[in-house]
């Protein structure tokens, strides 16, 4: 058994109709478990499948994310030459972990469609997706991670695991005929796209340039061996799957894309999937089902108002609108308020305004999408109070070294003397909090990771504290 996965060149992708006599396949991983992952498709050439078959035909993956689609990199589809897509009799899909087994199953394909912006020289929105000829039905297939799920599954350290048949080896060809797995972990924004080293064990990586790997439509990974061996993707996976979580919440997270040829001191980087939510939602690549788990609720106390923000658990839905209502116990009289899922990952928020002051109320929420609403939220009982009304962030500066410096506007006391006045920051991923007084509406931070934080200004007076709509920032470390 070898020791790593290893990724294709961004010099030398695979292609269909100029793929190699013997297609590349996987490097350096462990056999995955028969029937554990069958939504892991192999693309098949169809000039060369009748007389070679399937382990010969084989050149990319893919992920089967509705009964009928299978996303896959737009690279693994576009000629790099002609820049002209395949056409769909030119590509079949084999469902099955051994591509020499006799009972390989094969689907032919009905619509090919590339991502409109999918530029082949930077290796931007490289996503592409394929309509089967018919429906797949008895086959689990895997839901793409969406903008709206939060950044969890994308940390950096999270669990990912790489699947394909490419490459095993970094020196030589070496082709499995079952599909093998890598382990890996997520690297931060910063190693992919901003050129900060990261270190897994004994391996220090190196990272890429803002030039070379962009970190808001990419995602570096890499794995290290007890050995010390890097695991990584090759020839062969591209456009398969990179994936995070566990049973139900198990998501597509990336697809293979590029690398700095394969089991290097480089990470492997993969199409964010997340950020291709728009495409894949209208290639009907994103099955559309009703939230069935009930959003969390965090709820600010504002004067004569409730800020409440949503946290929401992945349950296989797209979630498009949440809704909070505050109601009065003593007159049944209900305010509410509406939230769509945010695109710079911070959490959905929405202020309930026309509270009284001094009285309480019960606020519940749900989350929403065309099939239909979640349950309702556990309530939470609030009283708005007399408390400051806090300014906001009108600019936000970050530079080298972890600084970061804000400009805010007033803040009012609302009756009382404001007795403190201050940003917070706080990292998005956890663990992570900083802060700095307001002067003369100026503050400045020191220490800001190189990851992405939720910064408020939080304003006290003697009635208690107050947190303005925040703003993400992104600290360069």
């Amino acid at each position: 058994m070898t020791c790593a996965i290893a990724l294709f060149s961004l010099s030398s992708p695979a292609h269909a109709s100029s793929a190699p006599r013997l297609a590349p396949r996987v490097v350096n991983g462990e056999q995955a478990e028969s029937g554990r992952y069958p939504f892991v498709v192999a693309l098949l050439d169809t000039s060369r499948l009748d007389d070679d078959g399937a382990f010969q035909s084989q050149f990319c993956g893919g992920s089967l994310t509705t009964p009928t689609t299978v996303v896959t990199a737009a690279h693994c589809i576009v000629d790099e030459r002609s820049g002209a897509s395949l056409a769909a009799s030119e590509v079949a899909v084999a469902f099955g972990s051994d591509l020499r087994a006799s009972g390989l199953r094969i689907v032919r394909v009905a619509k090919i469609a590339v991502h409109p912006r999918y530029d082949s020289d930077a290796v931007v929105n490289d996503v592409a997706v394929i309509t089967l000829s018919e429906p797949v039905t008895d086959v689990a297939f895997i839901s793409p991670l969406r903008d709206s799920d939060g950044p969890d599954y994308a940390r950096p350290a999270a669990a990912v695991s790489v699947l394909g048949w490419g490459n095993q080896s970094t020196s030589s060809d070496s082709y499995p005929g079952v599909m093998r797995i890598g382990n890996l972990v997520v690297f931060p924004d910063a190693s992919c796209g901003r050129n900060v080293p990261y270190r897994i064990g004994p391996v220090e990586f190196d990272g890429f340039n803002r030039g070379e790997a962009d970190d808001r439509v990419m995602v570096c990974a890499a794995g290290v061996t007890p050995a010390g061996k890097v695991i990584d993707s090759c020839q062969g996976d591209s456009g398969g799957p990179l994936i995070g979580g566990a049973g139900a919440a198990l998501r597509l997270v990336g697809l293979v894309s590029w690398g700095e040829n394969c089991g290097t001191a480089h990470p492997g980087v993969y199409t964010r999937v997340s950020a291709m939510t728009d495409f894949l939602l209208e290639q009907g690549a994103i099955s559309i089902v009703p939230p069935t788990v009930p959003p969390a609720l965090k709820v600010d106390v504002l004067s004569g108002a409730a800020r409440v923000t949503f946290a929401t658990t992945p349950d296989g839905s797209t979630i498009s609108t949440l809704a909070a209502t505050a109601t009065n116990p003593a007159t049944g009289e209900a305010a509410t308020c509406y939230a769509a899922p945010r695109r710079d990952r911070l959490p959905a928020f929405c202020t309930i305004e026309g509270l009284v002051n001094g009285t309480g109320y019960s606020i519940s929420g749900i989350s929403a999408n065309a099939i239909g609403n979640s349950p309702a939220a556990a309530p939470v009982v609030v009283t708005p109070t007399a408390v400051p009304i806090p300014g906001r962030i009108l600019r936000a500066a970050t530079g080298a070294g972890g600084l970061a410096a804000f400009a805010v506007s007033p803040s009012d006391g609302n009756g009382s003397a404001i007795t403190s006045l201050r940003v917070t920051c706080v990292a998005l991923a956890g663990g992570s909090r900083r802060w700095a007084n307001v002067l003369q509406g100026r503050a400045r931070l020191t220490g800001l990771g190189a990851a992405r934080y939720s910064c408020s200004v939080d304003a006290r007076n003697a009635v208690g504290v107050a947190r303005s709509n925040p703003r993400l920032v992104v600290g360069r470390g």
